[in-house]
């Protein structure tokens, strides 16, 4: 540990005033460290799902210094030119997860979506402004009451804190399911309500308990695997995939956004043997097409629209 008992104030100032424009300096290339990562989709070759689950599990930061960070570093991507401010300290972490917050909030909700040219300017007005007074820039300039984002909270090993805001509409739909169920639990508490639903979800939703739904094969371009001799149809293949992997992706185990993979596509004439088909998560489908086809060809593919992506993920 440095011991600073004894250097001079006028030393100890001047130092500490360099720590911290060495901190901001760093604070840039972490920006653009995660960028990388997320475009080469390294956290998947890292067991992990996302690039925040990556920055949580395997960097060691908190749920929210991982967000603000990766918001922090979405808008540098789209405005390289702020990247001076961060620097020099004008505009900081908090500054910049408030305004795409506030970026993301209008265009969600249909109500407006921001040039690059307005976001500069709105950008320029939460310069070197406290927490409170940003506050106050930002929800003048949204057209919706500002909600909490949603939050998972952990309490303990097996208890968790869900938190988030929603409209009359869904509180109706709350209370009348909470009528429906009076004679049965007349106090009943809303995680177990939500206990309820998400089985009711899951028994019709889980594609490795039902049917193959959106993960499935879009065209066969080799005979299909058979069963007691006769040909499975695409969603019968899909079904045999998904119950095989358990619903999760093969790499990282999540199950969020999954697909069936080809594991020798069929771009390179990788056919549609349930030994060659496997379940991964789009970020780890994205990895391996990284891997086999290089970034530079796959890059058009990742930034040039969903629907591109997902077109060529199935080939995966």
């Amino acid at each position: 540990m440095t011991n600073l008992n004894n250097i001079s104030d006028e030393i100890l100032l001047i130092e500490t005033l360099k720590l911290v424009q060495r901190e901001r300096e760093i604070l840039g290339l972490v920006l653009h460290h995660l960028r990388e990562i997320e475009r080469r989709r390294l956290f998947s070759t890292e067991g992990c799902s996302s690039l925040f689950d990556y920055a949580t599990r395997k960097l060691g930061y908190s749920e929210d210094q991982a967000y603000r960070r990766i918001q922090a570093m979405r808008l540098l991507k789209e405005i390289p030119q702020i990247e001076n401010k961060i620097t020099d300290g004008s505009l900081s972490l908090t500054h910049l997860g408030m305004a795409q917050s506030l970026f993301k909030r209008e265009e969600k909700s249909g109500q407006k979506t921001y040039t690059i040219e307005e976001k500069v300017k709105i950008l320029e007005k939460l310069q070197n402004t406290s927490k409170r007074e940003a506050e106050k820039i930002t929800v003048s300039l949204s057209s919706s009451p500002v909600t909490s984002v949603e939050k998972i909270k952990t309490i303990s090993p097996v208890d968790f804190e869900i938190r988030f805001c929603t409209k009359e509409p869904l509180l109706k739909k709350i209370q009348k399911l909470k009528a429906l169920l009076a004679h049965k639990n007349p106090n009943i508490q809303l995680s177990e309500l939500f206990n309820q639903l998400c089985d009711l979800g899951l028994e019709k939703w889980d594609k490795s308990q039902v049917q193959a739904g959106n993960a499935k094969i879009k065209t066969l371009k080799s005979p299909a695997p058979e069963r007691a001799g006769k040909p499975l149809s695409e969603a019968g293949i899909a079904r045999e995939v998904w119950k095989r992997d358990n619903g999760v992706c093969q790499n990282c185990k999540s199950s969020y956004a999954l697909e069936i993979d080809h594991k020798i596509p069929r771009a390179v004439g990788g056919g549609n043997a349930l030994e060659n088909l496997r379940l991964l998560c789009r970020s780890c489908n994205q990895r391996e097409a990284i891997k086999i086809f290089g970034l530079k060809k796959m890059d058009r593919y990742f930034n040039g629209g969903a629907g591109l992506m997902q077109d060529f993920s199935s080939e995966g």
